[in-house]
């Protein structure tokens, strides 16, 4: 009864102080800071401690933490559609629905579970044991430290398709060498601490790569986010609203203005962080605190990286989902409650929906078998359907809404063709092309699903864990889903390389759902093993690294001997030549036709400036008609009539033609585009980087191109 009084004044206490923090002038500074992180801390080590009442504490509260955070974002992100905008009022808003939600499910649910004692951190370690402990932890967070240190000496601002040349011969090694001490740690030492710690340098050793090499940013769609996000930070609202992507936003600008760091900061390190730190931490919490359960860690070295190496929301929702999968596995044992997954699912739709609609329903059916009856494991094998079903629904019901912009053709998918080319997709061949380390690399990626599903089936037979072959049969629904979308919806809106895209990310879920089914295999395995001959232990560790280093090799990207690298990214000339082009209109309305990288360099350096309608005054690569008239304009014969279209399309008075020196064709169409332009120059000296040539609309000229080198 005392500590209950004492958790309901703690809570009092909390709303009471950060409603004076937010709205009373204190002149003391940090004073709104001190009371958040108190008031999070507080309140994720009631909610953690209730809801995983099984784990230690401190995990336990980190996870409470995690979730603490998912119930304030989705209270921000109704907010925002339900008001005019965010700011104070909403901070205070979620903060205190954070509380009182903890505070119920505190008294609520505590004896929810059974709860019973941990194993002690240290019960199994000898002298020995903690030595070498100390050892693999100094050896792996060496390791680290090196590839990062590498990866910061190499950060460039030129445009690049790969960073892997940038880096050090033996960075794939000290990747390697980190995975091992978490395997090593894992299976000899076993402790899930140290295990846990040594996952978050291994995730972290390749997704913090990105981050530090692409000193300007990484792709495209992130240039786009963090200029959404500088807006709402400062104004509060996007106009129009977006259906997508709010509940990264109002985490990130919650997070910049409660911690006071740059928006641009908070972005580019949020999903790298996140992978490295909250994956683990899951792990940590579902698998109990024995010391078999430490081999759990190596399921995520089975997981693809590709989408944690750069912040965006569908990377985001990825992680979200991935926890909410893994808590799956403790619900089903019954050591986490349902609710601790439904929180992070419901988050990771508000992050993306289509990655966390479909993992809403495969949780929910993870739940209903806790009930081991008939009818709860037919509604579950129904709601798995249903998780399957849902994204192609979405997109169906979306374009109906919008006229029917793609054209969808169902008997596409009622002929053999579609399905035989997905099962050969899935097929390890890589060709009569071999390179060492690329073919390897290949064969992972492109061996990973039937190997994970073959892990989750002899698990089910071995452990007989009810919620194994459910996530097996959610991930054959994504992947019969992205065969329907991918055959029924030819999306003629978008480019070609972008309409394949939703069929990947529904691909890629389905990866995420085998890896989560096989993360109770993985001790049960190497338990066993300690039994067996030393060499099949040894072939054992070697596959286990091999294939974690060949997924962190491909989680970047790559240009070698299997595959061409076409993803340039944004220089410090492209940033130059968006600032010559503005200064070179003075503030006349004009139109750009470039390439991805210039547009991305534009969005960052000018915001969303100027619009005519739907229309962006430099093209966006997702399709539209500036896009196409820029094909136009470089893959077609290059005209003044072209330029024109452009024009009318922005309401612009002058246009400009942007070309990279890396385009394969960038020689002959830039000869092509001078003999027409009015004025040209060359950025990056000689030779040139970028050539910029201009169309003044009024004037009707042939006259030589003038030239200037900037």
């Amino acid at each position: 009864m005392r500590k209950r009084h004492a958790r309901y004044l703690v809570g009092l206490g909390c709303i009471i102080a950060a409603a004076v923090a937010f709205f009373v002038p204190t002149g003391i500074p940090g004073i709104a800071s001190f009371v958040i992180i108190f008031t999070i801390l507080a309140h994720g080590y009631f909610l953690g401690c209730s809801l995983a009442q099984r784990a230690h504490w401190i995990p336990a509260t980190g996870l409470g933490v995690v979730l603490f955070l998912a119930i304030q974002s989705v209270v921000q992100a109704v907010w925002y559609y339900a008001t005019d905008g965010l700011g104070p009022a909403s901070d205070l808003t979620s903060l205190v629905a954070g509380v009182l939600i903890a505070q119920y499910l505190t008294a609520t649910c505590r004896d929810a579970l059974g709860a019973i004692e941990p194993v002690p951190v240290w019960k199994h370690f000898s002298v020995g044991r903690t030595a070498l402990t100390s050892l693999l932890l100094a050896a792996g967070g060496t390791l680290t430290a090196l590839v990062l240190h590498a990866a910061s000496d190499a950060a460039t601002m030129e445009s690049i398709r790969t960073p892997w040349p940038l880096l050090p011969d033996w960075t794939l090694a000290a990747i390697a060498g980190v995975w091992l001490t978490l395997l090593l740690s894992a299976v000899i030492v076993r402790s899930p601490t140290a295990a846990a710690v040594h996952a978050a340098l291994a995730v972290g050793v390749t997704t913090a790569i990105a981050p530090f090499v692409y000193r300007i940013g990484f792709g495209f769609d992130g240039f786009l986010h963090v200029a959404s996000e500088k807006i709402l930070l400062t104004t509060g609202t996007l106009t129009p609203k977006p259906l997508y992507y709010i509940g990264q936003y109002v985490f990130t600008t919650w997070f910049s203005r409660a911690a006071d760091i740059g928006i641009a900061d908070v972005d580019r390190w949020l999903v790298p962080v996140a992978a490295a730190l909250l994956l683990p931490l899951i792990v940590l919490v579902t698998l109990r605190r024995e010391a078999r359960s430490a081999a759990g860690f190596l399921c995520l070295g089975l997981v693809p990286l590709a989408g944690f190496v750069a912040t965006t929301p569908q990377g985001f929702a990825y992680i979200l989902g991935f926890a909410a999968l893994l808590l799956c596995i403790g619900v089903g044992d019954e050591e986490i409650h349902p609710l601790a997954p439904l929180f992070l699912a419901t988050w990771s739709t508000a992050v993306h929906p289509l990655a966390g609609i479909p993992l809403i329903f495969i949780v929910g059916a993870c739940i209903l078998v806790r009930k081991h009856r008939l009818w709860a494991t037919a509604l579950a094998i129904l709601t798995i359907l249903l998780a399957g079903a849902s994204v192609p629904f979405m997109f169906w019901a979306l374009d109906v809404a919008r006229g029917f912009m793609s054209t969808w053709d169902f008997d596409v998918i009622s002929t053999a063709g579609p399905w035989i080319a997905r099962v050969r997709e899935l097929l390890p061949w890589i060709g009569n092309r071999f390179a060492l380390w690329p073919a390897w690399s290949t064969l992972m990626m492109t061996s990973l699903p039937a190997l994970l599903f073959a892990g989750a089936i002899a698990g089910f037979v071995a452990i007989r864990r009810r919620t194994m072959p459910l996530l097996a049969g959610a991930a054959l629904a994504l992947f019969a889903a992205a065969v329907v979308l991918k055959g029924a919806g030819d999306f003629a809106f978008l480019i070609d390389y972008e309409r394949g895209n939703y069929a990947d990310r529904l691909n890629t879920l389905a990866i995420l759902c085998l890896a989560a089914a096989v993360l109770p295999l993985l001790p049960y395995t190497w338990d066993r093993l300690r039994a067996a001959p030393r060499i099949v232990a040894a072939c054992l560790t070697l596959a286990t690294v091999g294939i974690a280093t060949g997924l962190a090799y491909d989680s970047l990207p790559r240009h070698d001997a299997l595959v061409t690298g076409r993803g340039w990214t944004v220089s410090r000339h492209d940033m130059e030549a968006v600032r010559l082009i503005d200064r070179d209109a003075d503030g006349r309305d004009y139109a750009v036709l470039a390439n991805q990288s210039v547009s991305a360099a534009a969005v960052a350096t000018l915001g969303f400036k100027r619009y005519v309608g739907d229309v962006f005054f430099y093209p966006i690569p997702t399709g539209g008609p500036l896009y196409e008239t820029y094909l136009r304009m470089t893959y077609g014969k290059p005209s003044r009539d072209t330029v024109e279209d452009a024009a009318d399309l922005a309401a612009a008075d002058i246009v400009y033609v942007v070309l990279n020196d890396y385009w394969w064709r960038s020689q002959p169409v830039a000869e092509s585009i001078a003999a027409i332009a009015d004025e040209e120059w060359d950025i990056g000296g000689d030779p040139w980087k970028l050539k910029i040539y201009r169309f003044d609309i009024n004037t009707d000229s042939n006259a030589p191109t003038e030239t200037s080198t900037r």
